[in-house]
Order: C-alpha cells, then structure tokens, then sequence
C-alpha cells in the first residue's frame, strides 16, 4: 500500500483523478482507454488487486478521499509535504496512512486532505499540522461548529460587557464538547465586592447586602485558536 500510495501522491496527474473514477476502480469498472489517458491508475489498480478484502477496499476509498483534496497542489509541494513528515521511525507516506486508519469517516478524511493541503503550501507547520490531525481524529466533527458560535458570543459580550442591556447568554451545557476536546476552558471571574446598602428612609425597610457574586468565564484555549484560524479552509466545502 505504501509503494502505492506514494507513486499516487507524487504523480502529476493526481488532479485528474476523480471520486467517480476511483469508485470505478474499485468496483473493476474502469476501461483501458481511460487507464491509458491517466497512467497512474494503475497504482491504484495494483492497490485494488493486493488488498482485496472489504475492509481494504474501504481504506483505499478513505486514502483516495485524502489524496483527491491534494490535487490542486503542485508536484513539488506534496513532495515536501512526505518528507517534512520523515523521521527515523516512519515515512511521511506511512504517517498520512497510519493517520488516516484512524479516521472512521469519509467526511473526516476530507478535512484530513484539506490538512494535508495546509501543510503541503506552508500555511501550518508540522507541530500544527499533528496537533490538527490529533483533533480531526478525536472530534465528533459537528461539535467542532460550535467552537465558531462560542467565539461570536464570547466577542458579543465583550463588546456588550458595559452595556445596561448585558447578560451573560454562554451556557457551559451547549458548548461542553468544546471542554473535552481542549478548544476551549472556564475560570471564575473575581467575586464582586459586598456592599451594604443602608435605607434612606424608613418606607425603604432593613438595609441588606449587594454584590459578591462570582461569573463563570470561558475562553477559547490555544488549539482553539488554532482551528479557527483554518476552520474555513478545513470545513468550507463541507456538505
């Protein structure tokens, strides 16, 4: 698979590579003229025929849903994309498919592939791209909406904070996902200071006590911050 993978990664002609083809393939429906204008199915061919099972089957449709988001990067930049993944331990080829066997759905390796295509063009670098690819693979990805919707409320408040018309309309219980997942943490505010307030006449009743309440406040964490400086890239095409 990993011989495969690479010649696919590497040739010139992945742009020309479709999802309909790639389900042609895999069903055995591909003719030898379209074989003969987009050489490098045959790697994809010589994959189907190695691994053959179901299970493999859908591994090949996983890895092709990743390396189709690569096909508008040049030939030079998914080179460098494998090896900016090297080290001693694994091939940067073997780390794309060792991430993407733990992806359990077609959706998640579409914004695996866009990850890809970040790194491979230089807009993240590679303790990004791991720290990225370890959420993707963790993350129910609708929750990852919700971190968009925190971030408009968080800066709604701050711009309402002094108004007479503030209150605080962030609910731990909608955006919990967010906590597990480390894109987000809460902390208490300092307790309000504890006035009496003394009665000016004596329709006013006793005199009682005002403030020391305490406001739970929630903050976007680092790694939030980091997906949502590429959330558009990672999830725009989302259907």
């Amino acid at each position: 698979m990993k011989e495969q993978f690479n010649q696919i990664i590497k040739s010139k002609d992945l742009k020309e590579i479709t999802i309909d083809l790639v389900e042609k393939v895999l069903d055995n429906n591909i003719g030898d003229a379209i074989i003969k204008e987009i050489p490098i199915l045959k790697s994809l061919i010589a994959a189907r025929s190695i691994y053959s099972s179901y299970t493999d089957r859908i591994f090949l449709k996983k890895a092709m849903h990743v390396l189709l988001e690569l096909g508008d990067t040049n030939w030079n930049e998914r080179v460098e994309l494998t090896i900016d993944l090297d080290d001693e331990n694994s091939s940067g080829a073997e780390k794309i498919l060792m991430a993407i066997d733990n992806l359990e759905t077609l959706e998640k390796c579409k914004v695996f592939g866009r990850l890809c295509k970040l790194k491979a063009v230089g807009q993240i670098d590679l303790d990004e791209f791991k720290r990225l690819t370890k959420l993707i693979q963790d993350a129910y990805l609708d929750d990852l909406g919700l971190l968009p919707l925190l971030s408009n409320k968080l800066k709604e408040k701050e711009e309402k904070k002094n108004s007479y018309a503030y209150q605080n309309n962030i609910y731990i219980e909608e955006f919990y996902p967010l906590l597990g997942l480390g894109l987000m943490y809460q902390d208490q505010s300092e307790q309000k200071p504890i006035e009496k307030v003394e009665p000016t006449s004596y329709k006013d009743g006793p005199a009682y006590y005002t403030g020391g309440e305490v406001e739970m406040l929630f903050f976007v964490s680092d790694l939030g911050r980091l997906l949502l400086s590429f959330y558009d890239d990672l999830f725009a095409k989302k259907e």
